[in-house]
């Protein structure tokens, strides 16, 4: 896994490593601006159409790694000179930043200091470095600085190289804080910035390079990173695998707990995920009638008969849960999957009381539980140890008692109070599913696109991860590697061209997922450098 760390993570680890060292920050910035530099030599030499070069610097620290980017360039090309921009009064700059401007007007490199958008001018065809803000912005974008990025992003035919991330993201959150710079590479350094892999700051960082500063940033156990960015080499080392002994008992059972009259199909694409992730056997208790149905789609699932009627407007209610009890603990079920098309009829919130008090396994808990546990989310305080909660942003935002927006807007931290407050495993499911632990350990999963976007994707998710659980992974380990197998198997339907997809299909990829991951051949498309090998925490 690669670790991931906020702003000001960041900036702690780099003052405690001049401390240690006795090193100047100057010397940081010199490794920083270098390192710019030598990727802005290679796109160049890559990307011949591209002419010249314009250097965009703030007043601050990211600005004084732009001047640095700027003499770098100057020296290997005194013939065709970067064009650099201030945003900013000259007088504004302070210490580091501030000697290289110096350096830089001594060699006699000329400076456009910006006070108005009409004093930026980007010509086509024009690389263009972002050293406008750095990790530190923690407000809002605005005035000049706003339309400086406009006009950056407005620019035809560019390439824009964003230092340490790109100007308006949040650093340590991914939002996007009123106006970004759209890049197409970001150079960070030291570590990768946490608000980098979260979206919407993934969109806006395009391809990510990873540099070493020159002085090391880690010191003992006590650091811990701010997060962790799930990569194939670790799910494959969790993933379970058969033996020549397995059989359906000990490759898995989950129990189903999904569906209604109306919404059978919810049930059937769990199944459907258990399978393809590997379980042994699928049981699904339902009214005769409505097995019967579900066996005309998914024979290889096993039916427990409920003595409810299915008609006009069957759903499960108190009276079943013995029933199912009994035909779980028959069957061998070491994993459930509790929630999907379940509905919101009066008496499922007793029904899903009971059920929970008295089942031993452990699984997962999806879509219409997840409501009918949010409608009195006091009596759950707690009592969700072992299991794995997989909300969507207005699932969570439900689970909370917040708005909508402000979960989405703060993903980590809402993600993080499920977590802590129900005491369990969760999965953040949208651009870059989050999945953290009880104890608050934040992973980010690097695989998916907007084809899974589809309804019942989220079911065939939460089948996925019940059968993991099945086959003997922790609730960490499944919800990790069932969302990397899920966004893989989008990437897999993207890569065969596919632009609109339907459920079923992202669980019949499941298989080609595995398999890419074990043999090793897929790693994320928008980090730039080996990663193979990076530890696990």
């Amino acid at each position: 896994m690669i670790e991931l760390v906020t702003a000001k993570t960041m900036q702690e680890r780099e003052k405690s490593a001049c401390e240690r060292f006795g090193l100047r920050t100057l010397l940081l910035m010199e490794n920083a601006g270098r390192a710019v530099a030598s990727e802005v030599l290679s796109a160049l030499r890559e990307r011949p159409s591209l002419r010249r070069v314009a250097i965009v610097c703030g007043t601050g620290n990211n600005g004084g790694d732009g001047m640095v980017v700027a003499r770098h360039l100057f020296v290997a090309h005194p013939e065709s000179p970067p064009r650099v921009y201030l945003v900013g009064s000259p007088e504004n700059l302070r210490g580091d930043a501030q000697y290289n401007y110096a350096v830089i007007t001594e060699l006699g490199l000329p400076v456009q200091v910006v006070s108005s958008s009409g004093d930026v001018r980007f010509e086509e065809d024009t690389l263009i470095v972002d050293a406008l803000f750095g990790t530190g912005l923690a407000r809002e974008v605005e005035g000049i600085h706003r339309e400086v990025i406009r006009c950056i992003n407005a620019a035809v035919r560019k390439f824009v190289v964003a230092v340490d991330v790109p100007s308006g993201v949040d650093a340590s959150d991914g939002r996007v804080l009123g106006e970004a710079v759209q890049a197409d590479l970001t150079v960070t350094f030291g570590f990768l910035k946490r608000g980098l892999v979260l979206y919407p700051g993934r969109a806006y960082a395009g391809r990510i390079k990873v540099y070493p500063i020159g002085i090391p940033l880690s010191f003992g156990e006590d650091e811990k990173a701010d997060g962790y960015l799930v990569l194939p080499s670790d799910v494959r080392a969790l993933l379970p695998r058969r033996s020549w002994s397995t059989h359906k008992i000990s490759a898995g059972v989950v129990g189903v707990v999904a569906g209604s009259s109306a919404m059978l199909g919810a049930g059937i694409l769990v199944a459907q995920g258990a399978y393809r992730g590997g379980a042994g056997m699928v049981v699904w208790p339902l009214p005769a009638e409505l097995s019967l149905a579900v066996r005309t789609s998914l024979p290889e699932v096993v039916g427990v008969t409920l003595g409810s009627s299915a008609f006009p407007d069957w759903s499960y209610g108190e009276h079943d849960v013995e029933a199912i009890l009994r035909g779980f603990e028959a069957r061998k079920v070491s994993g459930v999957v509790v929630g999907p098309g379940l509905g919101m009829k009066e008496g499922l919130q007793r029904f899903l009381e009971r059920f929970l008090e008295l089942i031993p396994a452990k699984g997962v808990l999806d879509a219409d539980a997840l409501n009918i546990i949010a409608e009195h989310r006091e009596r759950w305080e707690g009592k969700l140890a072992g299991w794995v909660v997989t909300p969507h942003v207005g699932e969570a935002a439900r689970l909370l008692a917040r708005p909508v927006q402000e979960v989405s807007e703060w993903k980590v931290q809402a993600a993080r109070d499920i977590a802590a407050f129900f005491g369990c495993v969760v999965v953040l499911k949208g651009p870059g599913t989050l999945v953290v632990s009880p104890g608050g350990e934040i992973f980010v999963n690097s695989t998916g696109n907007e084809l899974l976007a589809t309804a019942g994707s989220g079911d065939v998710l939460a089948g996925l991860i019940g059968g993991l659980m099945a086959q003997g992974l922790d609730a960490v380990s499944s919800a990790l590697c069932g969302v990397f197998l899920h966004g893989l198997s989008g990437d897999i339907l993207r890569r065969e061209g596919r632009t609109s997809i339907v459920a079923h299909e992202i669980a019949e990829r499941l298989d080609a997922a595995r398999k890419v991951v074990e043999d090793g051949t897929w790693e994320p498309s928008f980090l730039d450098g080996d990663f193979s090998g990076a530890p696990c925490p």
